[in-house]
């Protein structure tokens, strides 16, 4: 079975319930992709030069 993304060309591990009618199958790399989407990234600035 293949990943259900269309570039990807790699073997699905997972199916995922993407929406109440749609399912997916999902290569390792996707997967967790999908498994982490509600996580929080929080940006970290610093300063470019002291000028």
């Amino acid at each position: 079975m293949q990943c259900s993304i269309s570039e990807c060309k790699e073997k699905a591990i997972q199916t995922v319930k993407i929406s109440f009618r749609e399912t997916r199958n999902l290569c390792d790399g996707h997967f967790k992709l999908f498994k982490n989407k509600d996580i929080e990234h929080f940006p970290r600035f610093s300063k470019a030069s002291d000028y």
